[in-house]
């Protein structure tokens, strides 16, 4: 049993759960997926300039399928987090900063000496960074962009072909609301590992991805791109992230209520499940949608259809909540038997 290594990561989940993007592109959405979503008092998801849900209680989808933990288990876990950076996320980001200390701790205190996890966070948009020729969001005005405040992002020399990769781990996130500087990381990686001597600062520049991403949130595409097999190869923007021995867990967050991502669900499921040697067993997937009672806005009633369909993919892996609820933690502390139950039935390859 694996369980105490995977809580201490899943406690990566439970300190990481607040995050939420929107925009108010009009999009096509699918057809109701028949997602069986609970009831929340949460408010509507937010278009960009304005504020996610506030709910209350708990909402929780967890896909069907079988269990059995037949497998040998996991000593390696690859968490990917795919962030949405539009401009509805400074609450947010603010908020998932303030919990870094809390998430550190538990990492420290929970895992065990030989357990060994890598730890990578994915904005939506190729273009991180906030210039007068690519900045499609933030707060700022056009004849601002390049004042003092955001002068840093609008100096080409700060940046390298991978800041401007969709699907790379970010390192450098700079424009409207960012780090606006290159984050510290040990060992050259564009994601962490458990030797990291600073996570919390470290972890915070990461993650404070800014606001000045493309209106059109792509979290599939960003997932799919960061797994492809060239990005993780040598010389590849996210080189040695995807390990074969290791079980993946993909976090992905949104309150967009339009379809932007190229495909459809089965699509993404197949990109995912061959990125782990063809073995559906090593991923475990959990998302946070729009899809919910009180939390899809009024001219969007299939808002987030497309990512519950997705998530049910995974059967028992497959874990989804609503992005309105204003505490994330039942649904982060649900996934932790999720990732559990993956680590259990999974077998490294030979």
């Amino acid at each position: 049993m694996h369980f105490a290594k995977v809580l201490g990561l899943a406690s990566v989940l439970v300190s990481m759960g607040v995050f939420a993007a929107c925009d108010g592109n009009d999009g096509t959405v699918p057809p109701d997926t028949g997602t069986t979503s609970g009831s929340s008092s949460g408010g509507a998801g937010g278009e960009d300039g304005g504020s996610g849900g506030n709910g209350e209680g708990g909402d929780l989808t967890v896909s069907a399928g079988s269990g059995g933990g037949s497998g040998t288990g996991c000593d390696k876990v690859d968490f990917l987090f795919v962030v949405d950076n539009s401009v509805s996320m400074g609450d947010q980001q603010a908020a998932l900063i303030a919990s870094f200390p809390s998430f550190i701790q538990s990492i420290q205190n929970t895992l065990t000496a030989d357990s060994d996890y890598h730890i990578m966070v994915v904005d939506t948009d190729e273009v991180t960074r906030c210039t007068p020729t690519n900045c499609q969001n933030g707060t700022q005005s056009a004849d601002t962009l390049c004042d003092e405040a955001n002068g840093y992002a609008c100096n080409q020399n700060n940046f390298t072909t991978c800041d401007n990769v969709l699907g790379a781990g970010v390192l450098n996130p700079a424009g409207d609301g960012a780090s606006n500087q290159l984050c510290n990381i040990t060992g050259g990686n564009r994601y962490l590992v458990e030797s990291e001597p600073n996570l919390a600062d470290a972890f915070a520049c990461m993650a404070q991805v800014g606001l000045a991403g493309h209106p059109s949130e792509r979290p599939m595409d960003a997932m799919v791109a960061a797994l492809a097999p060239g990005i993780n190869g040598t010389d590849g923007c996210n080189e040695g992230f995807l390990r074969e021995d290791a079980i993946l867990v993909v976090t992905f967050i949104s309150d967009d209520p339009n379809v932007e991502d190229a495909g459809m669900p089965q699509d993404w499921y197949d990109a995912v499940v061959a990125a782990k040697g063809g073995n559906p067993d090593a991923v475990a997937v959990v998302g946070l949608t729009p899809n919910f009672d009180g939390c899809r806005p009024n001219n969007k009633p299939n808002a987030g259809a497309h990512w519950s369909e997705f998530i049910k993919l995974w059967g028992d892996h497959g874990l989804e909540g609503s992005v309105c609820e204003a505490d994330y933690g039942s649904f982060f502390n649900q996934a932790i038997g999720i990732i559990d139950e993956t680590c259990d039935e999974f077998t490294p390859p030979s």
